[in-house]
Formats: C-alpha cells, structure tokens, sequence
C-alpha cells in the first residue's frame, strides 16, 4: 500500500511538470508570433466636427479711454523764483514756446562775473606768454596760465547754462493738463512745475480678451478699427494699432492695446470715452468652428487640423475673422462640410490616425 502511494505522487508529479513545459513553449511560441507581426497604431482620441457655414463679420465693440501720446512733468534744472508761467490749464502750446521763466537776475551777474575772469585769464596768459618767449619766465607758468584760462571758460560756459535753465520751453506740441505751482513761488531743482501732454498723436487704449489679442498680435492688418466718442456722435475716426503689450492683466486676464488716430482731430482730448469697433476689412464666405481648435502656437498662422477620409490629420493654414463668443469664423483655408479636430490640437502631428471623443 505504501509502495502504490509513492508510485502516484511520482507520477502526478511527472505530469504536473510536464504541463508547465506545455504551457512555457506555447508562450515562447507566441511571443515569436507577435515579434514577427506588424505594431498596431493607437489612434488618438480627440473632439471632431463638422464645419458649418456662418456670418463671421459681425463687428465686436469695446470700451476704451483717449490718451496722450506721452505725458511729461517739467521742472526747472536749477533753483529760484518763478516770475512767469505762460499757458493756462487747457491751453495748446506749439513746440518752442516759452512757457516758464525764473528770476534771472543772479544768473546774469554771475555770467559777467565769469567773462570778466576770462579776461583777466586771457591777458595774464598773453603776458606771460611773451615772458616765455624772452626767456624772462619759466615755461611751467605759461602752462599754468593757460589751464587758469581754460577754467575760467568752462566757469563761462557753466553760467551760460545756467542762465538759459531759467527758461522752459515746450519740448514737443502739447496741452497744458495742469499747472503744478503759481507765480512768484519759489521751487528747487526737479520740482515739476506743469504736466504736458503730447497730442501731436492721440491713442484710444482699450483692453482685449485672449481670443482677439492672438488676432491684434498676428494680423492686424485683416482688421479695421473705428472710435466713436459719446461727445461727437456724429463723428467716426479711423485707428491704425499703435502699441501692443504682450503682458497680460494678472486680474481680467486682458491684453492692453492703443490705436492712434489716423487724422487728428481738435475737439477730442485726452480722457475722453471711445467706443472701438474691430471688424474685417473684407466680406468673404466664412466657416464657424470653436475656438479650441484653432492651433496659434505651432506655426507662423493661425491652423486648424483637418480630417480626412482614413481619419488622419492634416494641419491647413487659416484666416480668422473676430471671435462670436467660444466660436470663431474661418474666412480661408476650411470649406463647410469639413471635418475638424475640435480641441486638442497640442496632441496632433500631421498624419497621425484619430478617433473621435467626446467633445
């Protein structure tokens, strides 16, 4: 009995090892199989759509602020006490015009006392010059009188400067925005004594959202910019784009943007409220596709990754018109019936296989 048991347990245990030989060379076996096959391509899962037909054109209207060219605080470079201050608040001054003036009294007399130096330095340097000449003097106090002289022109020069930093000037065609200080008052050096404005050139500044900031920064010049002002109704002013910041508003996440006036215009001024409106400049047949589609970032212009009939895709360049909430109208590079990648176009590289996700 005890024979026949151990006679089992052999044989079972025989078997056992020989079924996991089955079961490895099956495996080995299969794995060869898969090494010689061809690798399956994974299609990427992204939001698809068919492009429609839409009205692109609609004009989008912002609220914006007039603003000066530049605005400048000038101040005497030199103390004492101001006898005049020409143009009143409000006032348009051309360039060159006087506009502030000191007491120059001291500044005169201390011109005169620097020529009259100068003289005496001239004749001293011609004297001993002779001197040098007869051999009756040492050549080191020639050289000193010439460098005596020399300072006594700089000392000239110094007071003439001086004398003509009583006197402010309009350095560029402005308005008077505000008079910092009266007559008769007496200020010290760099103490601001009127602002300026610069309104050689008007800007209207208004605030852009991301989707249209894309479009001001690549192609501005599909767009046209009108202001309109509360206090001119009848009165619509061409903008050209003038200045563009790149850094976002940390709060509404806005792009700052300023139009200059194409034709200046006297009855605005600085602080008014315009009313900027963008639209295209031309009409064409448009396509709406969302705004998550449109890839700003991979190339030079605006793309939009395009599906063709064995579901790869293809980037194609587009034309934007203005953004219509979270859709956007395609002016070129899309024909209606398209089919679209949606979002996620930071995943495609042209010709990858795609499937569709939900969106």
């Amino acid at each position: 009995m005890k024979r026949l048991s151990i006679a089992l347990a052999v044989i079972i245990a025989l078997i056992g090892l020989g079924g996991t030989a089955w079961f490895t060379n099956m495996n080995a076996l299969a794995q060869q199989e898969d090494a010689g096959a061809p690798p399956t391509e994974a299609a990427v899962a992204v939001p698809m759509q068919v492009v429609q037909a839409g009205d692109g054109l609609a004009a989008r209207s912002f609220i914006g602020r007039v603003e000066a060219q530049r605005t400048v605080d000038i101040a005497f470079q030199i103390g004492g006490q101001i006898v005049e201050i020409g143009p009143t608040e409000g006032e348009r001054v051309a360039a060159g015009t006087l506009i502030a003036t000191l007491d120059d009294v001291n500044f005169r007399l201390a011109l005169e006392r620097a020529e009259a130096v100068v003289d005496l330095a001239r004749s001293e340097e011609a004297r001993v010059s002779e001197l040098v000449e007869r051999a009756a003097a040492p050549r080191a106090q020639l050289d000193r009188a010439r460098a005596e002289l020399r300072q006594a022109e700089v000392a000239v020069a110094e007071a003439q400067r001086a004398l003509e930093q009583t006197r402010i000037s309009a350095p560029f065609e402005a308005i008077v925005a505000r008079r910092l200080i009266e007559t008769y008052s007496n200020v010290t050096p760099a103490v601001p004594v009127l602002r300026l404005q610069d309104v050689s050139t008007l800007m209207v500044a208004i605030s852009l959202p991301e989707d249209l900031a894309v479009l001001a920064s690549t192609a501005p010049e599909d767009y046209e910019a009108v202001a309109r002002f509360p206090a001119l109704p009848d009165a619509a002013m061409p903008l050209d784009l003038a200045r563009f910041v790149t850094e976002a508003d940390p709060v509404a996440q806005t792009y700052a943007v300023k139009f200059a006036l194409r034709e200046p215009d006297p009855r605005i001024l600085p602080g008014m409220t315009a009313t900027v409106e963008l639209r295209p400049r031309q009409r064409v047949d448009a396509v709406m596709v969302p705004v998550s589609a449109v890839d700003t970032f991979s190339g030079a212009a605006p793309r939009v990754w395009v599906v063709d009939e064995e579901s790869r895709a293809h980037p194609r360049e587009v034309s934007l018109g203005l953004p219509q909430g979270d859709r956007i109208p395609v002016l070129s590079g899309v024909t209606p019936g398209a089919r679209i990648v949606a979002a996620g176009w930071w995943q495609m590289r042209d010709g990858v296989l795609v499937r569709p996700a939900m969106f």
